[in-house]
């Protein structure tokens, strides 16, 4: 029934010169068949991810990307998607983005401009854009940097970790970051210092930036331990072996269910695990996302550092 353009969106001014009236238009937004990407622009919810449970990032993140490429398309300029933007096409992920503002960035040195819904950048080095689908984006490498430099450490680190699963190299990160003077640049660069493809997503990385900003040890990633039933446990963070620690974030529950399971048995599990780990000396770390927020990991794993004397 629905008019779609080459990305799948519903644009209300084909709608209507097919006509279909706004009033139809509207009914279908009420009656969740059709959903909002941007102004004038709908996707058709049917196909967008199901949202869970747990919320709807997954749902966002598919909306946003189609509501930047449509950007894209329809930008007269055609500058080059950037930002979060570019990592939304890119499919990189990043520290609780904006999905109210599509990116582009120019290679020109003036002309940048911040409206509400569009945020023009300036002084793109060249060299630093790919092109995806048809649409010109920021290289992961650029993106993570222009990320970086935009938001801070905690975003920065994130981005990069993100860039470093994906196959970036550090030699890549630092040839962006070397290829201009940007606001932000320590931020930058403290983020390739520090970033690790370990890191399985954004809230492990801005834990761990947390960490290390409040001065206390690196810990290692993913470290491995065996457990006394044989079982296999990788620990979000460790250190020396002695002091591990791991996020809770309430995803990592509902992608443990197995088949006929209820909430409560993942719980079990997880909690049979964490007296795997106890029972060989470990001392056990936990946060959640709240945790993150409030900005008390430092004092979680500053307590268990001492309690084992590794600070």
């Amino acid at each position: 029934m629905w008019p779609t353009d080459s990305i799948g969106l519903v644009r209300r001014s084909r709608a209507l010169d097919v006509g279909i009236t706004d009033l139809q238009l509207k009914q279908a937004l009420r009656d969740g068949e059709l959903t909002v990407a941007d102004r004038g622009k709908y996707a058709i919810t049917a196909l967008l991810p199901p949202v869970d449970i747990l919320g709807s990032a997954r749902f966002d993140d598919e909306l946003y990307r189609l509501k930047c490429i449509a950007a894209a398309l329809d930008d007269q300029c055609r500058l080059a998607l950037s930002h979060e933007s570019a990592a939304a096409v890119l499919g990189m992920a990043t520290l609780r983005p904006s999905r109210d503002v599509v990116h582009f960035s120019s290679p020109a040195s003036t002309g940048g401009r911040k409206l509400r819904t569009r945020h023009v950048h300036t002084g793109l080095p060249a060299g630093s854009t790919m092109v995806v689908a048809g649409i010109e984006v920021t290289t992961p490498a650029r993106t993570a940097i222009d990320i970086a430099a935009a938001r801070g450490f905690a975003a920065g680190l994130a981005a990069c970790d993100s860039a470093l699963r994906m196959g970036v190299t550090v030699d890549e990160l630092l040839d962006e970051l070397g290829k201009r003077r940007v606001r932000g640049a320590a931020d930058a660069r403290a983020a390739i210092q520090y970033a690790d493809g370990r890191s399985a997503n954004p809230y492990e990385s801005w834990g761990r930036a947390q960490i290390i900003r409040a001065g206390l040890p690196v810990p290692d990633l993913q470290t491995h331990f065996v457990l006394p039933d044989g079982s296999n446990a990788y620990c979000d963070y460790s250190w020396d072996r002695k002091v591990v620690a791991e996020y809770d974030g309430k995803r990592k529950y509902w992608r443990d269910l197995r088949p006929g399971d209820d909430p409560g048995d993942v719980v079990y599990r997880e909690k049979k695990r964490e007296d795997g780990l106890r029972a060989l000396k470990l001392a056990v770390a936990r946060w959640i996302t709240d945790d993150l927020h409030a900005e008390t990991v430092v004092t979680k794993v500053r307590e268990a550092l001492l309690d084992e004397r590794l600070i």
